[in-house]
């Protein structure tokens, strides 16, 4: 019995960033606390690169976050593509939003082709979470739409990023109409490494390792996590506005645990090699 209640904890981990929208989709991915996201974010400015995955014929429900690589690439995580994957193939209905800050309104929509997922993937522990979707026709640039640059450079403790997604801007309120912003700062490996594991147990929940060498750990405090962002959403240096990561899963939201984010250094050759496809 308490093996299973810790697998069922365990699968609710990544959904402490994705998803506001209330379907059915798998628990997996739903919020351990549905009404808890964008804790101690502010209304964020323009985010030329900001994408918003959407599903739905006749209402839309959000899916995830994801970035503007290219004119055709958007990088999100893998296993927000996992979400919108079944029968072989991504939903007919997945849509990208760019250049608008209402996900639901405004913008560019565009239709996805396919998807590049990183074949090392692991769903049962999060790992290698980072996928490219790749739009059907070019994506348009302008002044409000355009690709955030990649940084494949290291990213050490003390520095300051931000991150921006969809989701509820306090506990039991209403899902954001605008998008939001978290700034926050990556933090020691051995901290986020302690943290982690101090917290899932206080919680008694079963949570995958921290792999630092694979994922950035940032932190900001209590009440204030990247459950405020949501799943596939750029991590961008504060200083030069680059991509160094993509959130990916974190205890429930803002309880005082780091949150975690796929290195995109970590994944330079696969990455370049998927953006030639």
């Amino acid at each position: 019995m308490l093996f299973k209640a810790g697998i069922i904890a365990f699968t609710l981990l990544v959904g402490s960033l994705a998803f506001p929208a209330q379907d059915d989709m798998s628990i997996f991915f739903d919020h351990t606390d549905p009404e808890s996201r964008i804790v101690g974010g502010v209304t964020a400015g323009p985010v030329p690169w900001m994408v918003g995955l959407s599903q739905g014929s006749l209402v839309r429900s959000f899916v995830c976050g994801g970035s503007i690589i290219t004119n055709r690439h958007i990088l999100t995580a893998a296993h927000c593509v996992d979400h919108v994957f079944s029968g072989g193939r991504l939903s007919s209905t997945l849509r990208a939003t760019v250049g608008t800050n209402r996900w639901n309104s405004g913008g560019t929509s565009y239709t996805l082709a396919r998807n590049i997922s990183h074949p090392n993937y692991v769903s049962s522990i999060i790992k290698n979470d980072l996928s490219f979707l790749v739009t059907t026709n070019n994506i348009v640039f302008n002044n409000n739409i355009a690709p955030v640059v990649l940084s494949y450079n290291n990213v050490g403790t003390g520095v300051q990023t931000r991150v921006n997604g969809w989701g509820r801007i306090r506990t039991g309120g209403s899902l954001a109409t605008n998008l939001m912003e978290l700034r926050s700062t990556v933090v020691d490996n051995n901290f986020c490494v302690e943290t982690v594991a101090r917290v899932a147990r206080e919680l008694r929940i079963a949570a995958p390792a921290v792999q630092p060498h694979l994922e950035i750990c940032t932190f900001v405090a209590v009440n204030q996590g990247t459950c405020n962002g949501d799943s596939g959403s750029a991590l961008v240096r504060h200083d030069n506005n680059q991509q160094v990561g993509i959130v990916s899963w974190g205890l429930p939201c803002a309880r005082g645990a780091p949150d975690m984010f796929a290195r995109v250094s970590a994944y330079r050759s696969w990455i370049e090699n998927a953006l030639r496809q």
